[in-house]
């Protein structure tokens, strides 16, 4: 039928368009917007003022989602306070539908020569950031222009208008269709967006329109909670908000009627009054729902209860999951945070099995060899995790940052090695030929393993702050480990010279020690060339395009 083509190319531009905004978006804001929410978020309103002010900024439905199961399963808001920051964003992203509703698309050429000019000619990646999202919002605005050229035949089609007729008669049918074409768009707005380029030509009525909406709402907590379902309190939160939602659609579709009367009465055409009513469901899903933040966590508390406790110590990954990422930026953040959470394991690991060494301890010996399997686990997983962003199309900057996380994640895997394999087999050698340092080897030996240590926490420090100030100082501590590496051999083989007998007995396990405390060292250091490498974030980190 004429006109469908020029609606499916209009939707397909306004998914490309969203999928490109939300790929600006983490361009320009990267990991810190998570940061500047969880800061904001502190009590009820404050976290609902949070949400409305991210999401504006942020006008992506599936940014915003991700970016809620990420803060909760990183543990820095509860269900409850992300749900009361959900409303807020839920009412912020209006303002896009809003805009599209305003008819703003004889200002889309515009918006895209401004993006084009920044996106392709300059350096810095927030203006580049900048520049991609405003040609995405003029992808958008020239794909609902699309959509009303393509419904202009479809409005004086007898057929199709006894089609809607006849649709029309099944709000709670339009209104799960909706539902399941937001999950497969992965986009509220962009569902939304369909029925206001038809509404525009009076290719559809009210009635379908506000269904429509109601639906496309309830659809889009669903992609909240298909991502945060491995979690507990991720799934609470998408559970507590698919409730809330599935409340407030049940009764705007039960009373559509008057809903649709009252729209009616607003000023504007029908696609302004499908905005209307994109903003005044999420308008009341607030003020009915936020007040009643609390009960609602208790009431998601009792359906998801925490699982027993032999499953709470099952461990596993807390910040990577199986299903695929939807955000470069959010995917980034969140095996950061994993990898972190190997470091610590790892540093851990060293300095119990060093106790093991100096007390003869070959049962912690033994628990710290087992560590490398949880090691060894979360290595997998955050690989796997890592290597799926190529799917997302990253930036040169965002693939930069993955191999450095590759490639410092590969010698924290090294080093967990190094301990289990060698340096446990050390500790049980000792503890079983019962054999002791000199005092004098003992304290050199404890005083290197000290600055071995050291240098991991630096290490871990500059991944996490990417500092090149303590990156040349973990690479100044590596030259003076190697220069104390081989004063200490001097010295020891002084001690044997000079006919010490505990010196003899301990010989090969001194030596060991020092190997492989050097190889770990040497292994830590690495972090510091890749970040040395790397250009500032703001220093021009990617040529112009093209």
């Amino acid at each position: 039928m004429q006109g469908f083509p020029e609606i499916a190319g209009g939707v397909a531009l306004i998914l490309f368009g969203v999928r490109y905004l939300r790929q600006g978006l983490d361009r320009l804001f990267g990991p810190q917007l998570g940061t500047w929410a969880g800061r904001m978020a502190r009590g009820r309103i404050r976290a609902f003022c949070s949400g409305l002010g991210v999401a504006v900024v942020a006008p992506s439905s599936t940014t915003i989602s991700m970016l809620a199961v990420q803060t909760v399963q990183a543990g820095h808001m509860t269900a409850g306070q992300m749900l009361a920051m959900m409303f807020g964003a839920d009412v912020g992203l209006t303002v896009m539908v809003l805009l599209i509703a305003l008819r703003v698309e004889q200002v889309a050429p515009l918006l895209i020569l401004i993006g084009v000019l920044l996106f392709q000619f300059t350096r810095q990646t927030r203006l580049r950031g900048i520049g991609q999202v405003t040609l995405s919002l003029g992808l958008i605005f020239i794909a609902i222009g699309i959509i009303k050229r393509g419904a202009e035949p479809l409005a004086a089609s007898q057929d199709f208008l006894d089609l809607i007729q006849i649709v029309q008669r099944y709000p709670i049918g339009l209104a799960v269709l909706a539902a399941v074409l937001a999950v497969a768009m992965q986009s509220s707005t962009a569902t939304i967006g369909l029925v206001i380029g038809l509404a525009a030509k009076q290719a559809v009525g009210l009635e379908l329109a506000v269904a429509v909406v109601a639906g496309a709402n309830v659809g889009i907590v669903l992609t909240t909670l298909i991502v945060g379902w491995s979690r507990v309190e991720s799934r609470r939160l998408a559970v507590g908000n698919l409730l809330a939602k599935l409340v407030i659609a049940i009764a705007v579709v039960a009373a559509l009627g008057p809903v649709v009367w009252m729209l009616e009465r607003l000023p504007g055409g029908t696609d302004r009054q499908v905005a209307y009513a994109h903003i005044g469901f999420n308008v009341l899903l607030a003020a009915v729902c936020l007040p009643l933040v609390s009960p609602i966590a208790r009431l998601v508390t009792f359906l998801i209860p925490s699982p027993p406790s032999s499953q709470v110590e099952t461990f596993g990954p807390r910040f990577v999951s199986e299903s695929p990422p939807g955000s470069v930026a959010v995917a980034i953040s969140q095996s950061q945070r994993e990898i972190m959470r190997v470091a610590e394991i790892v540093r851990s690991m060293l300095e119990d099995l060093w106790q093991a060494i100096k007390t003869n301890n070959t049962q912690l010996a033994l628990r710290v060899s087992e560590r490398d399997d949880q090691v060894d686990l979360l290595d997998t997983h955050i690989k796997r995790f890592l290597t799926r962003l190529a799917a997302l199309e990253p930036s040169r900057r965002e693939a930069a940052e993955q191999m450095l996380q590759l490639r410092y994640l590969n010698q924290l895997e090294t080093i967990g090695d190094t301990i289990d394999k060698n340096l446990s087999e050390l500790a049980i050698k000792k503890a079983k030929l019962r054999v002791g340092f000199s005092q004098e080897g003992w304290a050199q030996l404890d005083d290197f393993h000290q600055k071995v240590a050291e240098n991991m926490l630096i290490a871990e420090t500059t991944f996490a702050t990417r500092d090149r100030m303590l990156a040349r100082q973990l690479l100044r501590h590596k030259e003076r480990i190697s220069q104390l590496d081989a004063e200490l051999r001097d010295q020891h083989f002084a001690r044997l010279n000079a006919g010490m007998a505990q010196s003899h007995e301990s010989s090969a396990i001194h030596l060991d020690l020092l190997t492989y405390l050097k190889h770990i060292n040497s292994s830590v250091s690495h972090v510091a060339y890749a970040i040395l490498e790397d250009p500032p974030i703001d220093g021009g980190a990617e040529p112009p395009m093209g």
